[in-house]
C-alpha cells in the first residue's frame, strides 16, 4: 500500500539525517580516538627521549628514579617502562610491575626497533588482564639496548565509549525530535495541496463554474492550482458545449418525431392495411414513441442544466394520490407480465410539482416493472416519517451489481448485465428522478442486493398546514436548481 506523500516525506527525511548523524557519530568516534592516541604517542615521545638523556645504565634504581621523574602528570600504574637487552631480556623495569616485568614486545618487533632509528610504535595487549596498551621502543643511544616505553589506553577507549554512550542516548532523541519537525514542516508545505485536493474533489458536474483557491506562493504549489482551473475551465466548456449539443438536438428532433407518429397513426387508422403492414407500422409507432420519451428525458436534463434550473410549480400535493395515479398507469404493463402491482399508502402532502413528482414516481415503477421476472412482486409505499413523507417503490427482480450502485443515478448509467433491447433504455431515467426530488428539496437513494430484488427510497420534506390539495392549482412558480 502506498504511503501518504507526507509520510514518505517525513520518512525519507529521517532515514537522510539518520545516515547523517551515524555518520558524523563514526567520523567523532574515530576522530577522538585517534586524536587521544595522538596525544599519547606525543607523550610517549617525550619519555623516551627524556629517560634516554638521563638514563646511564647504574642500576635499576636509577632507571627506576628517571621513569618517575618522567611521569610527574601521569598517574601511576597506568604506565610501564622497561630496558630490553638485544635477546629480549629485561635488564630494568618501572612502572606498573603486572606489565613491566615482561618483554612488552616480541623478538621480531625488538629487531625491527633495533634497526629503526625513529623507533617502533604499536598497540598491544599486555598483563593479566590483556589490559591495552600503546608502546614506544626506540634503540638507547651508544648502546644496543632498546627503550620500551608504554601507556595504557584504558583511558582513551573510556572516553570513546562514553562519547558512544551519549550519542546513542542523544541520538534517538535528536532524531525524534527532527522527525516531529519534519511532519509539522511537511503538514505545513503540503497543507495548500490537502486544502485544494478537497476543493476539487466537491466540484461535481453541477458546479463546474467553481474553482479551487490558488495559494500565492510563486512554486510548484502555485502552477500546481493554476493548472487545476485551467483544466476545470476547458472540462466546464466542454460539458457546456455537450450540453447545448443535446439540447439542440432534442429540441430539433421533437417536430420530426411528433410527425412521424401523427403518420403512423393515420395509416393505421385504414382499414385496408394488410397484417403485414399493420404489424410494421406498429413496431415503428413503438420505436417512435421510444424515442419520444428519451427526446422528452433529454429535455428535461437539459432544462435542469439551465441558468434557472428545472422550473417546479409549488402546490400541496398528496404523495398518496401521486402513487395511486402511478400504480392504474402501470397496472395493464404489470398484468401482461403476471406482476403483482400493490401500493401501500398514507396520506402525506408534501408542496411541490405534481406532474414532476409523477414523472420520477412513473419513471421507478417503470423500471421496476420492466427489470421484474413474470410472477414477480412490485409494491409501491407511501409513509409519513418524521419531517418527510417517504416513497419506496420495491421489486423482487435481478437487483443492481454491487458496483453499478454508487453510480445507479448518474447519466446514461445502465445495468447492461441485466438489460435487453426490450427493457433497456438511455440510462437517463433516475437521473431524472434525482433531479426532480433534489428541485424539491428531498433526497433518494438505491438499496439493492444481486438476486434479491432492488428498493428506490424517495424522501421530500412534508409542508405543515400547506392547506387543501388541490392538483388543478399550483400556488406559485419558482425554478430550483
Amino acid at each position: 500500500m502506498s504511503l501518504p506523500v507526507r509520510v514518505r516525506l517525513t520518512l525519507w527525511y529521517g532515514s537522510l539525517l539518520e545516515a547523517m548523524l551515524v555518520g558524523l557519530g563514526a567520523f567523532l568516534i574515530v576522530r577522538l580516538r585517534a586524536d587521544l592516541v595522538a596525544a599519547i604517542d606525543r607523550s610517549l615521545d617525550t619519555r623516551a627521549a627524556q629517560i634516554a638523556l638521563d638514563y646511564t645504565g647504574d642500576g635499576e634504581e636509577e632507571f627506576r628514579g628517571v621513569s618517575e621523574s618522567s611521569l610527574v602528570a601521569v598517574p601511576r600504574g597506568e604506565t610501564a617502562d622497561q630496558v630490553l637487552s638485544p635477546s629480549g631480556t629485561v635488564l630494568q623495569s618501572a612502572g606498573d610491575e603486572a606489565v613491566s616485568q615482561e618483554p612488552m614486545i616480541g623478538a621480531a618487533d625488538l629487531a625491527r626497533a633495533r634497526r629503526d632509528g625513529a623507533g617502533l610504535r604499536l598497540t598491544a595487549a599486555l598483563g593479566a588482564d590483556r589490559e591495552p596498551f600503546r608502546i614506544l621502543a626506540v634503540r638507547l643511544p651508544d648502546r644496543p639496548d632498546v627503550l620500551v616505553v608504554s601507556e595504557s589506553l584504558e583511558d582513551v577507549d573510556r572516553s570513546v565509549h562514553r562519547l558512544l554512550g551519549l550519542m546513542l542516548l542523544a541520538g534517538p532523541a535528536a532524531l525524534a525530535a527532527a522527525g516531529g519537525g519534519g511532519w509539522w514542516i511537511a503538514g505545513e508545505a503540503l497543507r495548500p495541496v490537502r486544502r485544494m485536493t478537497e476543493e476539487a474533489a466537491a466540484i461535481g458536474p453541477g458546479r463546474l463554474h467553481e474553482r479551487v483557491g490558488v495559494p500565492r506562493t510563486r512554486d510548484e504549489i502555485e502552477r500546481l492550482g493554476m493548472t487545476l482551473n485551467a483544466m476545470l475551465a476547458r472540462l466546464e466548456r466542454s460539458v457546456d458545449e455537450q450540453r447545448r449539443f443535446v439540447a439542440d438536438a432534442a429540441h430539433e428532433l421533437r417536430t420530426p418525431l411528433a410527425i412521424m407518429r401523427s403518420e403512423i397513426d393515420v395509416s393505421l387508422a385504414s382499414d385496408r392495411l394488410p397484417p403485414a403492414a399493420r404489424a410494421v407500422l406498429r413496431s415503428a409507432a413503438d420505436e417512435v414513441g421510444r424515442m419520444s420519451g428519451i427526446v422528452e428525458n433529454l429535455l428535461t436534463l437539459a432544462r435542469m442544466d439551465e441558468e434557472g434550473g428545472l422550473e417546479i410549480l409549488r402546490a400541496p400535493v398528496d404523495l398518496a394520490d401521486v402513487a395511486g395515479d402511478v400504480a392504474r398507469r402501470f397496472q395493464a404493463a404489470a398484468g401482461s407480465k403476471g406482476i403483482v402491482l400493490g401500493v401501500s399508502a398514507e396520506h402525506v402532502v408534501v408542496l411541490g410539482d405534481r406532474e414532476r413528482l409523477l414523472q420520477a414516481v412513473a419513471n421507478l415503477v417503470d423500471n421496476a416493472v420492466k427489470y421484474t421476472q413474470p410472477g414477480g412482486h412490485v409494491e409501491v409505499s407511501v409513509r409519513a416519517a418524521p419531517g418527510r413523507g417517504r416513497v419506496v417503490v420495491a421489486d423482487d427482480g435481478p437487483g443492481i451489481p454491487p458496483e453499478l450502485l454508487p453510480r445507479i443515478f448518474d447519466r446514461f448509467v445502465r445495468a447492461d448485465a441485466v438489460r435487453s433491447r426490450g427493457t433497456g433504455g438511455a440510462g437517463l431515467g433516475l437521473a431524472i428522478c434525482r433531479g426532480i426530488v433534489e428541485a424539491h428539496g428531498g433526497r433518494i437513494r438505491a438499496e439493492s442486493e444481486p438476486g434479491e430484488g432492488s428498493r428506490f427510497v424517495l424522501e421530500l420534506p412534508v409542508v405543515e398546514d400547506a392547506g387543501p390539495v388541490d392538483p388543478a392549482g399550483p400556488t406559485g412558480t419558482m425554478r430550483v436548481r
